[in-house]
């Protein structure tokens, strides 16, 4: 049975996985990491994700690193903070990576008694089509306006093929009046589901739309005895804790 850190890692390889082939990159899989190559030069879907504590097949992992070297690809690297070895620290001395960010590993036992939306301002379709794509990365590319990441992903969205991403994977868009201000992205696996990309357009927060988008994923489960898992600032981690989401470790990105 897997750990609740396991869940975590697993569901996020699993995004890795749907979101590297839904433009065409290439996806390394081995037994302690994996590397996700987008061939776009962005670290918000470039990613070397720890697995174990034991660094494998360190020449292969050194290779894929070195391609993103060459072509200056920016990427991250994630850690569990218990998986963070002498062999991990390292290999992210040799390659000068930084701490960029610590996030609280979070997980949700059943979604049995999770209630229904207490507003609903929000008009909350499945993402299904190109518009409804446009209408997710307007929202997804707000939070990075004026920087070189933007860039990237709109290149990365540019290439984004629906017909590629599995079923398993659903996007939605929440709207007031038409207009686009709220994302969010469940993601299920063999043993759990993943909540991403609950995003709300800077100049419609604070009005309780990312509650309400994020409350209406959890009523999107199907299996209502799976657990669900997250990733959650310091900050954000007490809206979290609201829905009975309890701390489970802690995920380390070093970019």
């Amino acid at each position: 049975m897997k750990t609740s850190q396991q869940l975590v890692i697993s569901n996020l390889e699993e995004k890795l996985k749907l979101f590297t082939h839904a433009v065409s990159g290439e996806l390394i899989k081995e037994a302690n990491y994996v590397i996700a190559n987008t061939e776009i030069p962005t670290d918000t879907f470039n990613m070397l994700l720890a697995k174990s504590p034991t660094v494998r097949n360190e020449n292969h992992m050194k290779q894929a690193i070195n391609h993103f070297l060459v072509k200056k690809f920016p990427f991250s690297t994630w850690v569990d903070a218990n998986n963070l070895s002498n062999d991990w620290l390292q290999l992210i001395k040799e390659h000068n990576l930084k701490e960029a960010e610590r996030n609280i590993m979070m997980k949700l036992d059943h979604t049995l008694h999770t209630g229904q939306r207490i507003s609903n301002h929000l008009n909350i379709t499945q993402v299904s089509n190109k518009e409804g794509l446009l209408q997710y990365k307007e929202v997804f590319l707000s939070l990075f306006e004026g920087t070189p990441e933007r860039n990237a992903l709109e290149i990365y969205f540019h290439k984004f093929s629906q017909e590629k991403l599995a079923s398993n994977a659903r996007m939605f868009i929440g709207c007031i009046m038409e207009m686009p201000v709220a994302t969010g992205l469940l993601i299920e696996d063999n043993d759990s589901y993943g909540i991403y990309d609950v995003m709300t357009k800077e100049t419609f927060r604070g009005k309780g739309y990312g509650s309400e988008m994020f409350q209406f994923l959890l009523n999107q489960t199907i299996d209502k005895q799976k657990p669900v898992v997250l990733q959650a600032s310091e900050d954000g981690k007490n809206i979290y804790k609201r829905f009975g989401f309890k701390e489970v470790g802690e995920m380390i990105v070093f970019e």
